[in-house]
């Protein structure tokens, strides 16, 4: 027991025990005044007074250890002894309440794990129409509309993977392999995958100098960097999109429509999708959450800043504190 849950204990001790202090000095007062007003002797009245005082303290004493075993039992979570009728009472409450929530925790348990199972299944499932679609896609005339279904296609591909990762967030530490990786070859790969949406919308991409080793997991760093620049992609209409390293951050930059002040101290909840997400119709309220579950995991910070009408820059705090390889 600590010092603090000492003093707790003696401070609600005898404030409960405020009454009894308070009848045995009304009690001390009247032996006083009955002693003097029928004069008995001092000597006689002393005994008495000691004699209570001496009983009292003993009574006394017996409740303070008692109450504190019993504070004792229950800072340790056990069941205190000697239990009075009411005590007995609230505890049986407490015991019939904390099966009913037990019960109720292991059915809410349940159907989250059903939930998920099913989820995983759709997603999974919706990975042979995927590629089906891709092979198809790959057999026709290099066209306006085939460029067109390729971009939809992708990001129909890249929602399904969202949804997936999402559910693999409740095990994402037994997903996790750290090794070093190359930034600049990580951030190559993911803007190949994507480079049908810059040559679609004709936006210019700039990648300073990237070369720079990192402890990370290769696949869920790059999940990260596919939800920032398919969102600099989604947001830009014109212009350009640029990669960098500045002062220990990777950098993610676009000139898009940028983010209203009032949504962006909240764009990395669950489900908040945004006035801009509302008016395109294109955010799910999960791609920045599961961004900022991700950077957590990998040691990484987060910080977004954005202006409406002038873009929106992203900065992945890489100097890893925590996260070493010998």
């Amino acid at each position: 027991m600590t010092r603090r849950e000492w003093w707790q204990f003696l401070w609600n001790w005898l404030r409960e025990r405020a009454l009894f202090l308070i009848g045995f000095a009304l009690l001390s007062f009247l032996l006083w005044a009955f002693s003097g007003l029928y004069g008995i002797e001092q000597g006689v009245a002393d005994y008495g007074f000691l004699l209570i005082l001496v009983i009292m303290l003993l009574v006394f004493l017996m409740d303070g250890v008692r109450q504190f075993r019993k504070w004792s039992a229950v800072l340790a979570g056990q069941d205190f002894p000697h239990q009075t009728a009411i005590e007995m009472f609230l505890l049986k409450k407490y015991q019939e309440a904390a099966l009913q929530l037990a019960s109720c925790k292991a059915e809410e348990r349940a159907r989250q794990e059903d939930l998920q199972d099913y989820y995983t299944m759709w997603a999974h499932q919706m990975k042979v129409p995927i590629a089906a679609s891709q092979l198809l896609i790959g057999d026709l005339d290099a066209s306006q509309h085939k460029q067109e279904l390729s971009q939809e296609l992708l990001k129909i591909e890249q929602y399904t993977g969202l949804v997936l990762n999402y559910l693999r967030l409740q095990s994402f530490h037994d997903d996790l392999v750290f090794r070093k990786e190359n930034l600049a070859d990580l951030v190559n790969q993911t803007v190949k995958k994507f480079s049908i949406f810059f040559i679609q919308q004709r936006i210019r991409l700039e990648l300073g100098d990237l070369e720079q080793e990192i402890v990370t997991d290769k696949r869920w760093f790059g999940l990260l960097l596919e939800q920032f620049l398919s969102n600099a992609l989604k947001y830009t209409k014109t212009g350009t999109i640029s990669i960098l390293l500045d002062e220990g951050d990777l950098v993610i930059r676009d000139t898009g429509i940028g983010i209203a002040k009032e949504d962006l101290e909240r764009v990395f909840e669950r489900g908040f999708s945004g006035y801009n997400g509302r008016i395109t119709q294109q955010s799910s309220g999960l791609g920045l959450y599961l961004s900022r579950k991700i950077a957590q995991e990998l040691d990484f910070s987060l910080k977004l800043t954005s202006e409406v009408g002038k873009g929106t820059e992203v900065r992945i705090g890489i100097n890893q504190k925590r996260l070493r390889l010998d």
